[in-house]
């Protein structure tokens, strides 16, 4: 089965690769001259872009990597990950420029923070998107699912990730949309997590029982099937569990 080891092999490599390209980030940042705005963001639109590519590229391999040593420990056969696509460039390009934005109201300190987010996510989108490819055309057919990686997650992710061990098609686990299991924001930390062993259901630090009961339970509170409602009945029902928690005292 997988294990909690298999799931932070995945986490700790996608985060490092990460933090590289926002090592990179800053390097250049500090370099440009800010009182120039339209030059720092046509800086930004060229490198930007190119750095996402490139480290999504060795996030992609990674995952492909990862992917095929875990296979290979549970079920015989040999089979190979293809690494994914980076991310439509045009789509970084316009979250550059959304960015870029800041640079023209005083808020320059906000567009590392806006940018580094976004390229975790876009960086991290390559190697979910090798894992899930992979669940799709695996011909063991394997389980996967939306899987929190850190000590506290947001109340969002968790809902998600309360279904389990149910993910099929190369969607269903998340994806730069909007949506019930469709959505991975900025800095989020859950992993797409495949799992062979029919019999297997949790991961040590993940029960998906545990979390659909909450599902439940703010479910009922907030009296809506509707998941943003749901979400926000659980923040406020165990603010402490998550890192949005909403304390109502």
């Amino acid at each position: 089965m997988t294990t909690r080891a298999d799931v932070v092999r995945l986490s700790s490599a996608s985060r490092a690769i990460v933090d590289m390209a926002k090592e990179d980030l800053a390097g250049l940042i500090a370099g440009l001259d800010f009182t120039r705005p339209e030059v720092v963001r046509d800086a930004l639109l060229e490198v930007v872009p190119v750095l996402v590519r490139e480290y999504g590229d060795v996030a992609a391999v990674a995952a492909a990597e990862w992917y095929e040593e875990t296979r290979a420990a549970q079920v015989p056969g040999r089979f190979v990950a293809v690494p994914a696509a980076a991310v439509d460039p045009a789509q970084v390009e316009a979250t550059v420029r959304w960015a870029a934005g800041g640079l023209f109201t005083e808020d320059a300190a906000g567009v590392l923070a806006r940018l580094e987010g976004a390229m975790q996510r876009y960086i991290t989108y390559s190697a979910r998107e090798t894992v899930r490819g992979s669940v799709a055309a695996d011909p063991a057919r394997p389980r996967f699912a939306r899987v929190p990686s850190g000590p506290k997650t947001c109340a969002w992710c968790t809902m998600l990730a309360s279904r389990g061990f149910v993910y099929r098609s190369e969607e269903s686990a998340g994806d730069l949309g909007r949506g019930f299991g469709e959505d991975f924001h900025d800095d989020c930390d859950c992993q797409v997590v495949p799992e062979w062993d029919a019999a297997a259901h949790h991961i040590d630090g993940y029960d998906p029982d545990q979390l659909y009961d909450l599902y439940q339970k703010a479910r009922k509170e907030a009296g809506s099937g509707d998941l943003t409602e749901i979400t926000a009945a659980a923040r406020r029902l165990e603010p402490d569990r998550f890192t949005d928690g909403v304390h109502t005292d």
